[in-house]
């Protein structure tokens, strides 16, 4: 007889099963799903991600000294920008989303942005999405993601979107990000091209139409603002699923 469990919350294991193998039988999930915890010796910018440095002075490397994720470091020069991009692996199609878990030393003086893209890479100083100068820009033709830029006058973290090369849509997501904060970001793509944004699991914004049916791929973008000087933007895993 066949059974399925619904689970609303989460399953925690408890006792012996906290302590020792906890699932028999061989799991087998639907979706494509992939974690990297860049726990690797290095990282591969060959074959794993595209990476583009704005100047040189920036550079992006695995964080180790006790600690996994990668440390994106800005330059020294103002408004360059660094790309971090997987391959063009998704397509709303098969309804994509990516989750980063995302810690900002210096808000002040910084431009990030994580989500989905048409491309891994940009003529830097252009950004995927950005507040540059204050308005909402894009360099991409179909992207959407978080955004958090000292150029915008504020520590406001939005979601913003640009479909098919058209206006780039922003929202506030009503959160503020402080020096050293971390937070968890997740962007999930439904087959419709409609966006939602999750922080630390909480859904904050929802877009509609926010991207065409194109190759996407998962991209960091960081740099430096208000000429404050080399900052650095952490991130400790990458988690991709995928139908």
């Amino acid at each position: 007889m066949s059974q399925q469990i619904n689970v609303q919350r989460s399953l925690k294991f408890m006792g012996d099963a906290a302590n020792k193998a906890n699932v028999k039988g061989s799991m087998s999930a639907l979706r494509y799903t992939s974690v990297d915890w860049f726990d690797q010796t290095a990282l591969d910018t060959t074959n794993d991600y595209t990476a583009t440095l704005g100047g040189t002075s920036d550079a992006v490397a695995l964080s180790a000294s006790g600690a996994t994720g990668i440390t994106m470091t800005s330059g020294t020069a103002d408004n360059e920008v660094s790309f971090l991009g997987t391959a063009l692996i998704f397509d709303i199609s098969n309804n994509p989303e990516i989750e980063t878990r995302v810690t900002i030393t210096d808000v002040s003086g910084t431009s990030f942005f994580f989500g989905f893209s048409d491309a891994n890479t940009e003529s830097t100083p252009a950004s995927t999405i950005d507040y540059a100068d204050g308005t909402l820009a894009a360099a991409a033709t179909d992207a959407v993601g978080f955004v958090v830029d000292a150029d915008k006058s504020s520590s406001l973290m939005y979601a913003a979107s640009i479909a098919t090369g058209g206006s780039v849509a922003g929202a506030s997501t009503g959160i503020t990000w402080t020096d050293g904060l971390t937070k968890t970001l997740r962007i999930r793509l439904n087959t419709e091209g409609d966006a939602f944004f999750f922080v630390d699991g909480v859904c904050t914004n929802i877009v509609q139409s926010a991207v065409t049916d194109v190759p996407l791929c998962a991209v960091f973008n960081w740099g430096t603002r208000d000429n404050d000087g080399s900052n650095t933007v952490i991130a400790k895993y990458l988690k991709k699923w995928q139908d």
